[in-house]
């Protein structure tokens, strides 16, 4: 119980070290910076896949390096990658929504919100599944890039929706689709893990 409450918790340092403390800052600066906002003027929707995909470098590198350095040894039990997957997600759902959550209610908005961090946590377990299964697999840099490809992709599709004022709720939907295939994926991957308690 002590080692699963340590991989939450790891998990949950994950996202404060990978967004809060360097990624943040990183996009504040460069906000700052004329170039960056003459270059998002000019080509908002590339600036914006960009972005995106800066989140899936940052939190899945970020994934990669507590389990290579923090949660050894590679071989472990599927409830580790799920446990921390968890404590990242819950982690941004701290950062994110609870600031928000007065405006939110206000607005009629926090059921939407609930849902889209629902479908985010979702996410975070199964991809943590994913970085977790090149350990298992002996081919850790081509999950970690398949990680941040298909993180950089699923948040590229909030600026690519909004750019072609596409509705929320479609892209929720689509959200909802990916996040149904990738529990599958989490599914198939448990041949890969030693059994629970061995």
């Amino acid at each position: 119980m002590r080692k699963k409450a340590l991989y939450f918790v790891l998990g949950f340092l994950c996202f404060i070290i990978s967004q809060p403390l360097l990624r943040f800052p990183l996009l504040e600066k460069l906000n700052q910076n004329p170039d960056f906002t003459l270059a998002y003027i000019a080509n908002p929707l590339l600036i914006g896949i960009l972005v995106a995909l800066t989140a899936g470098i940052f939190e899945e590198g970020f994934r990669f390096l507590f389990k290579l350095f923090f949660m050894r040894p590679d071989k472990c039990e599927i409830s580790q990658p799920i446990i921390f997957g968890l404590g990242h997600g819950i982690s941004e759902v701290c950062v994110i929504l609870l600031p928000a959550i007065n405006v939110l209610l206000i607005t009629g908005q926090l059921p939407m919100a609930l849902i889209e961090r629902i479908l985010a946590v979702t996410f975070h377990v199964t991809v943590s599944v994913m970085v977790w299964n090149g350990f298992q697999r002996n081919k850790k840099v081509l999950y970690l890039l398949l990680a941040v490809f298909l993180h950089g992709l699923l948040d590229a599709l909030i600026p690519i929706f909004s750019f072609f004022n596409i509705s929320n709720l479609i892209l929720y939907g689509v959200i909802l689709a990916f996040d149904i295939l990738m529990v599958l994926y989490a599914f198939h991957s448990r041949k890969y893990y030693l059994r629970e308690g061995t």
